[in-house]
């Protein structure tokens, strides 16, 4: 009997004692299938990294560093060639991944507004005047996802998992809305989009990107680079309560998947690691960053050595189900929120806050168009590798378009865990697809939309709608995968079909619960083009 089943067979003979004892004597195959069937249940770890567009693994074309750890779930497992979020920003990506629909269809389509106490709003003031102005209310506590909607922990929390998150959240800022309150047994980590990698500006072993007045990337001629945490989106919560954390971010979310893992070794988890790299602020380990010499863009440079470090607390997780001996019932999945940034004109003097994806420096979404902020592929596609050992081929690769709207029926259908019958899913489990069971696609038509920014993908043909700009493109993505050549002139009729379909689809859709601010300028091969987070 394994170590797993002891345990649970001891605990229902303390619970009940003789009782339990002589039931369980009595009718001995009926409880050794009951305890052998929880015992079965296969753990998963999720480890999900910010701003980790399609091209950053090794495994996927990354030129300039090796991934080998993330690379190993792949090999291991199976590797989606195509694989798309629902948005191309941290808040409405996450939205949906974690409730397996469509977050337009709750409201949560645009990013999150930060506490006008925050330390993303250096001057409060002007930040709560710009809000008012726009008939936006500041401080509004409840933005988030809402309590209507079921998250994977919740999910699996009804059929005997125990959960925990290590990382990132970005689901809502306030009461209600954070996630010990939203089905996570354990939690560390923060709130808001992003928080330093380290908190002590005269560490000599960290390096960290400054513009040339000693600025960092957020817009801030009052506070020069916000070395703070605060307690509301920047700030590390554990399980609620604010704590002073000195490690390197990435190392202390290692370090804290590693102990949730040996603390719940014993009974089912599931245990979702959302890093913060490779998300600014660009902080990276200086042994790391001396060994990118070939790296001529400084901003790359700390972003590539922000990548191995990830890779290595990839590594220690992957390390510890192995020392356990958890490997072979563990599901392992590894995936991002968005395309990558980041490369920002203003920090050479050319233009002020303009992001710039094109050829002209180490560019990780390369050869893929756009980035983080773009419906353009390189803002949409993200790495999705799972591994599931006697379950999926290792070494397996699955071309077709999926989803990571699909994680959550999947992670329902690999568990027998039932979906709530009260709503729609918009992704489909996998697993048929993956073991070819099911020789279909998993997705005939895939859809965006952040405020005016409007695209389907419907087989190969994919159409792209940005209000603001007044602009329609038309891509063949088989044959234009990097969406060189715009087709809509050349293919009125297929522009048409697709737009119509589009405006079925929209019609099913809520309204955003809170407002975007403003319009974000990006330059894309030589264009500006603009969005709406």
């Amino acid at each position: 009997m394994s170590k797993r089943i002891w345990l649970i067979s001891a605990g229902l003979v303390l619970a009940g004692g003789a009782i339990i004892f002589s039931s369980l004597r009595d009718s001995e195959e009926i409880k050794e299938e009951t305890i052998e069937a929880v015992a079965g249940k296969p753990n998963i770890v999720f480890i999900f990294a910010d701003d980790f567009g399609q091209n950053v693994p090794s495994i996927n074309g990354n030129k300039y560093i090796q991934t080998p750890n993330i690379d190993a779930i792949a090999n291991e497992g199976v590797r989606f060639k195509q694989n798309y979020v629902t948005a191309p920003i941290c808040c409405a990506s996450r939205a949906a991944l974690l409730t397996g629909r469509y977050q337009q269809r709750f409201g949560s389509e645009f990013h999150l507004h930060y506490p006008s106490f925050s330390a993303y709003t250096a001057d409060s003031v002007k930040y709560v005047k710009s809000l008012l102005e726009q008939n936006i209310a500041p401080d509004e506590k409840t933005q988030g996802v809402p309590s209507t909607e079921i998250n994977y922990a919740e999910l699996l929390k009804t059929n005997g998992y125990t959960t925990g998150i290590i990382g990132k959240w970005h689901a809502g800022f306030y009461d209600g809305y954070r996630p010990h309150q939203r089905g996570f047994d354990y939690s560390w980590g923060w709130y808001g989009g992003s928080t330093l990698y380290y908190t002590d500006e005269n560490d000599l072993e960290k390096v960290t990107f400054k513009n040339k007045e000693g600025y960092h990337h957020y817009e801030s001629k009052t506070n020069k680079y916000q070395w703070k945490r605060d307690p509301i989106a920047t700030g590390i919560f554990k399980n609620g309560e604010l704590i002073d954390e000195k490690e390197y971010q990435t190392s202390a979310i290692a370090r804290e998947a590693v102990n949730f893992i040996d603390k719940n070794k014993d009974k089912p988890f599931f245990l979702y690691v959302p890093f913060g790299a490779i998300h600014t602020p660009l902080q990276a380990v200086k042994q790391e960053y001396d060994k990118l010499t070939n790296i001529k863009d400084e901003q790359q440079r700390i972003l590539l050595a922000m990548t191995v470090s990830l890779d290595q607390a990839v590594g220690s997780i992957l390390d510890k189900l192995k020392q356990e001996g958890l490997d072979s019932n563990t599901i392992i999945v590894f995936s991002g929120d968005n395309g990558s940034t980041y490369h920002r004109l203003n920090h050479n003097g050319t233009k002020e806050g303009i992001t710039l994806y094109d050829g002209s420096y180490e560019n990780i979404n390369y050869p893929l168009k756009g980035g983080k902020l773009t419906h353009y592929e390189g803002g949409i596609r993200t790495p999705l590798f799972i591994k599931w050992p006697g379950k999926i081929k290792a070494g397996s690769v699955y071309e077709a378009p999926v989803s990571t709207l699909d994680l959550f029926p999947t992670f329902a259908a690999a568990t027998a865990t039932k979906l709530p019958g009260d709503r729609s899913y918009d992704g489909v489990d996998l697993l048929p697809y993956i073991t070819g069971i099911n020789k279909n696609k998993p997705h005939e038509t895939l859809y965006w939309r952040n405020g005016f920014v409007k695209t389907i993908r419907k087989g190969d043909y994919k159409l792209l709608v940005n209000e603001n700009d007044k602009t329609v493109f038309l891509y063949d993505l088989k044959n234009d995968p990097y969406e060189k050549e715009d087709l809509s002139s050349k293919l009125t009729q297929k522009v048409e079909e697709l737009k119509k379909d589009y405006l079925a689809w929209e019609k099913g859709l809520g309204q955003p619960r809170w407002k975007s601010p403003k319009i974000t300028k990006i330059i894309v091969e030589g264009k500006q083009v603009s969005f709406q987070p």
